[in-house]
């Protein structure tokens, strides 16, 4: 919940989704009660099914990840998850994959636009850092249990 208050208050956020803070489809419809039109899931899992039920008609999802599956107990497979086509057909509901590995062009433009953006403190890019290689183990363990927002860096 530390995390939540920061988002709102540091990067603006109107309002945020907390795991374990009680069902995600209820958070989700006190968040967005006229439901949501946009999904950028970069997560995948029980916050796919949960958005698709409060997604507003003609929402569009577009789905970047699957870390939940990925650090979940499934040794890294991906896991399944369960969506009422019923809801994506009755509200016309757009999911799009994107993977990068389409995109080649984009990672040069990218880091030119994000550099000019952090330059010009048009962006900031909040993130933890560690020194030291020896820190790599405690970087990826505090990532994966959220404790930081942002990005957690090693500097070598």
């Amino acid at each position: 919940e530390r995390k939540a208050a920061r988002l709102r208050a540091e990067l603006g956020y109107d309002d945020t989704i907390v795991r374990g803070a009680g069902p995600i489809e209820r958070q989700l419809r006190r968040a967005a009660p006229g439901g949501i039109d946009v999904l950028l899931d970069t997560v995948g899992g029980e916050q796919l099914p949960a958005a698709l039920a409060v997604a507003r008609p003609d929402a569009r999802f577009a789905l970047v990840g699957a870390l939940s599956s990925q650090l979940g107990g499934s040794g890294g497979a991906l896991t399944p998850v369960e969506l009422d086509t019923g809801l994506i057909i009755t509200r016309r509901v757009t999911l799009r994959g994107f993977g990068l590995y389409a995109h080649p062009d984009l990672p040069q433009e990218w880091t030119k636009e994000f550099g000019q953006g952090l330059r010009e403190g048009s962006l900031t890019f909040p993130h933890a850092l560690l020194q030291g290689i020896e820190q790599a183990p405690r970087a990826l363990c505090e990532l994966t249990q959220g404790r930081h927002i942002g990005a957690v860096l090693v500097e070598l």
